[in-house]
C-alpha cells in the first residue's frame, strides 16, 4: 500500500468555508483507514473510508460505508447527537492534490493545506490540523457497520 506520510492526520476545509453554512473534515490514519466528514449547523454525515495514494499526488478514496444524523453540540469535536442507520458504500475515487499552503480569507495569514483540483465533500481546500490521530477522533467511531456483508 502506498500512502504519503505528508497526508496522515487531521484536514479541515473550515478555515476556508468563511460565507458557507457547511464544512468538511478528513481524518486520514498511517495504517490507510481514515473518514470523511461533512456537517452544517444541523447534520453530520460520515463516511469510513480506505485511502492509498496509487501515484505521487493522486489520492484514492474507497468507501466502506456512510452514516448521517443529527450535529449534536456546538463546541469540541464533530459528535453525533442520533443517526439513521448507516448504509454500506463503495464509490472509490481519485483526486489529484498539492500539499503547499493557501490563504483562507483577504488579508490572514496562508496556511499549511492540501489542494484538491476536484472537490472532497464538497471542499477543494482543507486545513492542515494535528499530524497524531485516532481512530477515536473519528465521529463514526461509536456506531457499528451496516449488517450484513
Amino acid at each position: 500500500m502506498d500512502l504519503n506520510e505528508l497526508l496522515v492526520g487531521h484536514w479541515s476545509s473550515v478555515p476556508f468555508s468563511y460565507g458557507v453554512m457547511e464544512a468538511s473534515e478528513l481524518g486520514l490514519l498511517g495504517d490507510g483507514r481514515g473518514w470523511s466528514a461533512w456537517f452544517n449547523a444541523d447534520s453530520l454525515c460520515v463516511t469510513r473510508l480506505r485511502w492509498h495514494c496509487p501515484e505521487p499526488g493522486v489520492l484514492e478514496l474507497r468507501e466502506q460505508w456512510t452514516v448521517a444524523g443529527e450535529l449534536g453540540g456546538t463546541a469540541g469535536p464533530l459528535a453525533f447527537a442520533g443517526t439513521e442507520p448507516p448504509v454500506w458504500a463503495g464509490e472509490v475515487t481519485r483526486h489529484r492534490y498539492t500539499i503547499g499552503s493557501a490563504v483562507p480569507m483577504p488579508d490572514a495569514d496562508p496556511l499549511p493545506a492540501i489542494t484538491f483540483e476536484e472537490a472532497v465533500e464538497f471542499c477543494h481546500t482543507f486545513a492542515r490540523g494535528p499530524r497524531e490521530i485516532t481512530p477515536e477522533e473519528d465521529p463514526s467511531h461509536r456506531v457499528p457497520p451496516p449488517a450484513g456483508r
